[in-house]
């Protein structure tokens, strides 16, 4: 038992005693993986902040929401007005009627209190959000949607052209605030304002989806058929902006598969390079000690201790210092239009990767060693 207590003690002191007479060589295995964990740090951090810069641009409207706008002048109106039902059907059955909103804004606006000017848009029996209106027996309702609480469950008075009627208040669909940017609209069932519709409307249409290529296929589909219909139509969606947090996302991906393996190579050699030197210089005592009868996995395990505590010193230093660099980066950071950012912060799962890397290269730095080792105890004391 005192033996193995011995051994290892004996070990570090001569460690300890090295290190202080020869301080080069552990400044060296702490000063590389700082570097390299450093940089690989600052690479990391400007592809989170990147992402999470696209993200929070993203979190200001629906990131898979396509909305699409139209305007019908009146010359056409009753054509186009027949086609956006036919429309309304097609691309309801192909995304789902839950997901495609369509509505339509006839160029003329109602009037609450005969002082407020409101937006109104009208609605078919596709639309699923009024169920209330769906059976035949039921007398068309007019809603004024409003966020304000006030209006809610109280019937208020509008005017249309020239026909007075009562709106009864309820919540604001999000669809219609966030994805339309309307704050308060009066909603009518088509066939009440018809006419009006006649004189020339605006046509939207409001599309939600689960994924970039349903975004995509959706986009490259309508504008291919608008294009077919020679038809002036407004797609907007955040394609480009998920395309590029997708092109990011993958960099990251690339950048960390690098960080691994640069690090990896770089510690290799260099660490590789420095262990065998010190192999070398300590080859004599390591062989008595093996005469001794110390275990070769006792002298291994040792030699690679060593050296992960000197690159996790260097990577846990590195981890202490990012920071203060990225914020002296941050007026760079800003002159590309960046200004925005929340505080830096770097992710877990890349704190992970660092240290991935920082281990792996320690263990294939030690294969010098390994096989130096191997060598019989004789051949050395001779």
């Amino acid at each position: 038992m005192k033996f193995w207590i011995s051994i290892p003690f004996y070990l570090w002191k001569n460690t300890f005693s090295r290190w202080i007479e020869y301080p080069v060589s552990p400044v060296s295995k702490i000063l590389v993986p700082f570097l390299l964990a450093l940089l690989a740090a600052a690479v990391l951090v400007f592809f989170a902040k990147v992402e999470a810069e696209l993200k929070a641009r993203l979190s200001d409207k629906s990131i898979y929401t396509v909305t699409a706008s139209e305007f019908v002048g009146a010359d056409n109106a009753s054509t186009l007005l027949r086609k956006s039902y036919e429309e309304e059907v097609m691309w309801g059955q192909r995304i789902g009627h839950e997901n495609f909103k369509a509505v339509r804004q006839p160029t003329l606006s109602a009037l609450i209190n005969r002082v407020q000017s409101v937006p109104l848009l009208s609605y078919s029996s596709s639309l699923t959000d009024f169920p209330a209106d769906q059976t035949s027996d039921h007398p068309p309702i007019l809603r004024l949607l409003t966020p304000d609480r006030s209006y809610h469950r109280q019937g208020v008075e509008i005017i249309i052209g020239d026909r007075s009627a009562i709106a009864i208040g309820e919540p604001m669909p999000a669809w219609i605030e966030k994805e339309m940017m309307l704050p308060m609209v009066v909603m009518a069932p088509v066939e009440v304002i018809e006419p009006y519709l006649q004189r020339g409307f605006i046509y939207h249409t409001v599309a939600r989806f689960d994924t970039i290529p349903q975004v995509e296929s959706y986009v490259n589909e309508a504008r291919a058929y608008y294009r077919a219909e020679h038809r002036q139509v407004r797609i907007s969606s955040a394609l480009e902006l998920l395309k590029n947090l997708e092109q990011i996302q993958l960099m990251q991906k690339f950048a960390r598969s690098m960080v691994v393996t640069g690090c990896c190579v770089i510690l290799a050699l260099t660490l590789g390079s420095v262990s065998w030197l010190e192999y070398r210089q300590e080859s004599y005592l390591l062989a008595l000690l093996r005469s001794f009868g110390t275990p070769v996995w006792l002298l291994f395990l040792h030699m690679l201790l060593e050296n992960l505590l000197l690159v996790m010193a260097g990577i846990a230093i590195a981890f202490i210092a990012w920071r203060p660099l990225f914020v002296s980066l941050v007026p760079k950071m800003q002159s590309l239009g960046m200004a925005s950012m929340n505080p830096a912060s770097l992710p877990v799962a890349d704190f992970a990767v660092i240290i991935s890397a920082g281990i792996i290269g320690v263990c294939i730095s030690m294969l010098p060693v390994a096989y130096g080792l191997r060598k019989p105890t004789g051949l050395i004391l001779q």
